[in-house]
């Protein structure tokens, strides 16, 4: 009777635990897990009076040609809605994601006004940690404006309890294209001095593996011999190696990951839901399917029998690719995709209550209903 009590306490602690949305006990370790996240969204219904990157058309039609093979579930929004911002980040924070690392396209653009005047005032408040991720660093013309410009956001954000630090320092991602990307060694060397000369030491986060003659995925030999970089990475299979299932995945994250502990580095590793870019691409599309949530499971499993130190989703809310895992109209259970990044963490998933006003034009997908 005794020992039958105490297993009934125990289980009566797990539950509440469970209930609370605390950790389950797993006998493996979780690497962290961040998400990207996309600010470049504008309606022609809000103050932007336009479309952007949910169609093509950018007039005030307010029903316009989606991208996205999918529609969030509360419509299509601004990046500088409070309330979507702060809805998404308490749906991340339900499925464990701990950070999001932000496209970034300068401060000036919507992506890095939104940031600055949204998005981190907001992760603060929630309690929650973002990061730049600079698309510049494969477009600049400029090696010394993008120095200046990245010092100046660092300047203002680095100090904010809402921005991501590791070992101490504010972390910047740095996204390449695999193919002929501007950012070189000897120019990243030059980025590194001039923005740290102005803000002090910085966490860098390099996106670079190679895939020469369809060999296999690879950290290149010059860039893990940069000290000055502590953790590598990639952004995603799909235009670099197209595989997406677990048996497939798996030697090329645990070689990368190999690689780069060899070097003394840590490595990330990106899990995907999916991929569909045939909204936008209908000559030149690529699909990894979804099926069922295998696909994003598989992901997950190859990147922590690897041994990642981090794990990325590509992507919380990237809609034209059909990448998101942000709660789409599209699914029958829309939160289906958090639901799995949960369970993997050992969490049980909580749906936070709905923006008070919805985010915007709604726009159900003629594939609803499909996982």
């Amino acid at each position: 009777m005794k020992s039958a009590s105490l297993l009934a306490a125990l289980l009566a602690s797990l539950f509440g635990l469970a209930a609370q949305g605390a950790p389950l006990a797993t006998a493996t370790r979780r690497p962290a897990l961040w998400a990207f996240y996309y600010a470049w969204y504008e309606t022609a219904t809000g103050p932007h009076v336009r479309w952007s990157q949910w169609s093509e058309d950018k007039t005030t039609n307010p029903a316009p040609k989606p991208k996205s093979k999918a529609q969030p579930l509360i419509g299509y929004y601004d990046s500088d809605n409070p309330e979507a911002v702060r809805w998404h980040i308490r749906s991340a924070k339900a499925a464990g994601i701990e950070a999001f690392l932000v496209s970034w396209w300068g401060a000036g653009s919507m992506s890095g006004r939104s940031f600055e005047k949204t998005i981190l005032p907001l992760a603060a408040r929630e309690n929650f940690k973002v990061a730049l991720c600079s698309e510049l660093a494969q477009f600049h013309e400029d090696i010394k404006a993008l120095a200046r410009e990245t010092a100046d956001v660092l300047r203002r954000t680095k100090d904010s309890p809402g921005y991501l630090h590791v070992d101490g320092k504010p972390l910047i991602y740095l996204y390449q294209v695999p193919f002929a990307p501007k950012l070189m060694p000897e120019a990243f060397t030059e980025l590194r001095r001039d923005v740290e000369a102005e803000v002090g030491a910085v966490y860098w986060i390099m996106d670079k593996v190679t895939n020469v003659n369809d060999r296999g995925l690879d950290f290149p030999e010059e860039w893990l011999g940069i000290a000055e970089i502590p953790m590598m990475g990639f952004y995603g299979t799909f235009c670099i190696k197209r595989i997406w299932t677990y048996d497939k995945l798996f030697p090329h994250y645990q070689r990368l990951v190999n690689q780069a502990h060899a070097a003394g580095k840590k490595a990330f590793l990106p899990v995907h839901p999916g991929h569909d870019n045939s909204g936008f691409r209908p000559d030149d599309f690529f699909i990894i399917p979804r099926d069922d949530g295998a696909t994003l499971r598989g992901y997950l499993r190859a990147a922590t029998d690897a041994g990642a130190d981090a794990i990325v989703v590509t992507s919380f809310n990237e809609w034209p690719e059909t990448t998101a895992v942000e709660p789409s109209s599209t699914w029958s259970d829309p939160y289906f995709y958090l639901k799995i990044l949960a369970e993997w963490k050992g969490l049980m998933f909580h749906q936070p209550a709905l923006p008070e006003k919805q985010a915007g034009v709604k726009n159900i997908s003629p594939e609803a209903g499909k996982p």
